[in-house]
């Protein structure tokens, strides 16, 4: 019996050895000239050296790209980032009895904004500050005040009419819970409350809105008594118990008080798409799956693909009246899918315009690009054959240009092609403005950032 033979996609999870430095593009179509700054993007590069493997595409050593747009043209650059891990993976003397496996946490790595920098952050509360111009390792970023946790969602949330940052971390021991943190302009940060619980859910992102922190605690949780020991909880220490449903703990912003504590429908939310306030009812809209599936999809089968199928999440708005303690759960007729965005300055202000990722078929990973309305499902996609885009980031066209005018930025792989391209589309119209081809074939990344012109050198 023959080999069963690789699906196309498979060349998305494939590693890149290859680092570049600023290799000029060239583009097919116009590029808008408005459109100036560098669009950067986070995801696992490899999976193994030969000190170690690791056994899940989240715990990937994680690989930085930039594509910089700017009146010169346009260039490429991607590094590894020198984590603690990846760095003794690679100069560890120990060789392969240094560590045969890297254990499975699935946190995965996220690309956040700094002043004159940009962070690489993971799920441990290790964070890495990345020169802009380079894209090398400068030194430690974020890092975890908290000396109990465990684990940090890599996702902090930073108000825009504030500049204040806030950090969730997850703690074990005698703190066992979760516990936020403020951090301020200036960088002083300051604990706004702890919220004991014995049994902490995997946790990767969380809402902000004015006056109030949203905790969704899916039903996906480990028991924090049995983590007294510096080991971080591994995937597999993790339990799924749909009949405990799913808590939302609101927390008052100014006062740290835990208001309240409700439940609706089991579900499990990676990311939250965005979160608002209107008088008592505080609304947040998450990219819900129906269960924890997909962190087992993308465990490595012994040849480094992915076990699959891959199940898109379905976009889902929690309205919670505060007043009356109650909470609809109600998915919105935008189509199920993938990295889900909107509009940044809508982040904590309503919003109607979701751009996702979305499947052709079932099981299988993203490839429709789609614009969609909250609230009449209305949409627009692009597609083209054999490719296969990754997490799509909106550029309004100004400041004050209305929602959803603009542009949506994303790397796409050509399958068949072997090589990946940004692709510009006028976000309005989802119409194609340009493609620039890069000099590889990029691998699946997790999580985009644009920077504008001023942030970058």
């Amino acid at each position: 019996m023959s080999p069963q033979r690789p699906p196309a996609y498979a060349i998305g999870f494939s590693p890149l050895l290859e680092e570049f430095s600023r290799v000029p593009l060239r583009a097919e179509g116009t590029v808008p000239p408005a459109l100036k700054g560098t669009l950067y993007g986070i995801g696992p590069g490899r999976f193994s050296s030969e000190a170690a493997t690791v056994g899940h595409w989240l715990d990937g050593f994680p690989m930085l790209t930039a594509v910089q747009v700017s009146s010169d043209g346009l260039q490429f650059s991607n590094q590894y980032v020198a984590t603690d891990a990846y760095t003794r993976a690679l100069i560890s003397e120990r060789g392969s009895a240094w560590m045969r496996r890297v254990p499975g946490h699935g946190s995965g790595f996220n690309v956040v904004p700094a002043t004159g920098s940009i962070d690489v952050l993971d799920g441990s509360g290790q964070g890495i500050t990345v020169d802009l111009a380079t894209l090398a390792t400068v030194g430690t970023g974020r890092r975890s005040l908290v000396r109990s946790c465990y684990a940090v969602s890599p996702h902090p949330v930073t108000d825009p009419s504030t500049g204040e940052c806030l950090d969730l971390f997850l703690c074990k021991g005698d703190e066992a819970g979760y516990v936020l943190q403020s951090t301020d302009p200036s960088g002083t940060p300051r604990r706004v409350c702890s919220i004991p619980c014995s049994h902490p859910a995997w946790m990767h992102s969380f809402s902000v809105t004015p006056h109030w922190i949203v905790l969704v605690e899916g039903p996906f949780t480990v028991r924090a008594a049995s983590f007294r020991s510096n080991r971080r909880p591994e995937l597999r220490d993790y339990t799924w118990d749909a009949s405990r449903g799913t808590r939302i703990l609101l927390v008052n912003r100014a006062t740290g008080e835990l208001v309240r504590t409700l439940s609706t429908r089991a579900l499990f939310a990676l990311h939250h798409i965005g979160a608002w306030e209107d008088r008592d009812t505080v609304f947040v809209d998450v990219a819900a799956f129906g269960d924890p599936t997909i962190l087992g999809s993308l465990s490595l089968d012994p040849d480094g693909m992915p076990r699959g199928p891959f199940p898109a999440p379905q976009p889902t708005r929690l309205a919670i009246d505060t007043a009356r303690g109650v909470v609809a759960c109600t998915p919105l007729k935008c189509p199920a899918g993938d990295f889900s965005a909107i509009d940044p300055r809508r982040s904590m202000s309503q919003h109607e315009i979701l751009y996702n990722v979305v499947p052709r078929k079932a099981g299988e990973p993203c490839m429709i690009l789609c614009q969609s309305t909250s609230g009449s499902g209305e949409r627009m996609e692009w597609y083209s054959d054999n490719c296969y885009p990754g997490a799509p980031v909106f550029v309004p066209a100004s400041s004050t240009s209305p929602e959803g005018t603009g542009w949506l930025l994303d790397i796409v792989l050509d399958v068949a092609a072997r090589r990946s391209f940004l692709l510009v589309l006028d976000a309005a119209t989802m119409t194609e403005q340009a493609r620039a081809w890069l000099p590889c074939s990029l691998p699946f990344g997790s999580h985009a950032l644009f920077a504008p012109l001023e942030a970058t050198p």
